[in-house]
């Protein structure tokens, strides 16, 4: 089975909606942030009663965003046979938290840039080569092997490439509807645009403009390196 029939075939599959404990990515000691809250966004559209998509985040009435994964996965979850984990949901398009270097790569191919940050972790950047300029690029982090931070960044792709429902280009309304309002929008460096977070889900969106133009998650700090 090929990774990219995944999706296709977990999207047809009752899932078990996890809502979980607040975790928040830190963000890096080096980044200079300025934050502020939510007031004067527009409020998201009624909680619809779709069926949760396995994979994707979603908001729950009255209890916020979960993660929606497997029927499979959630029963294993409950009978404790396998940790519970918002891991499966930690994904942008076919790239996501705890693949393998080498599993990215024959799906991005090779890196236009390499950044060794140290021994252990480096940063490698995967441009999408489309007719658009500037291209979309993804950045993945590594740390031994494994990716533990991944971004898109850039215009719309021509291809599908989506996190939870979402692509670049979209509005924030869009976001909103899906993912509610975000706890904070931080600049980080002093420069636009807004990053959007909740603090339920290491998981951020970057709006400009009103427009989406970047998505990120990463696997929570201090944790084991994900396997």
């Amino acid at each position: 089975m090929t990774r990219l029939r995944v999706p296709l075939i977990i999207a047809a599959m009752r899932v078990f909606i996890l809502a979980l404990a607040a975790i928040a990515a830190a963000p890096s000691a080096h980044a200079q942030m300025t934050c502020r809250d939510n007031g004067g966004l527009p409020e998201p559209a009624a909680v619809t009663q779709d069926q949760p998509v396995a994979g994707h985040f979603h908001r729950i009435e009255g209890k916020g965003l979960a993660c929606a994964v497997s029927q499979d996965a959630g029963d294993a979850m409950s009978r404790h046979q396998q940790p519970v984990s918002f891991l499966p949901c930690l994904k942008i398009g076919a790239v996501a938290i705890a693949d393998g270097r080498t599993q990215v790569e024959e799906l991005l191919g090779e890196p236009s840039h390499v950044n060794d940050l140290d021994w252990r972790t480096e940063v490698r950047v995967y441009p999408i080569h489309q007719r658009s300029v500037p291209e979309p690029y993804y950045v993945v982090t590594y740390q031994d092997e494994v990716a533990v931070a991944v971004q898109l960044i850039g215009p719309p792709t021509e291809m599908p490439v989506s996190f939870s429902g979402l692509a670049l280009g979209d509005s924030q309304q869009m976001v909103l509807d899906r993912l509610g309002k975000p706890d904070k929008r931080c600049v980080i460096g002093g420069a636009r645009p807004d990053t959007w977070m909740w603090a339920s889900f290491p998981i951020g969106v970057d709006v400009l403009d009103s427009r989406v133009v970047g998505f990120k998650v990463t696997w929570p700090a201090g944790r084991p390196t994900p396997n």
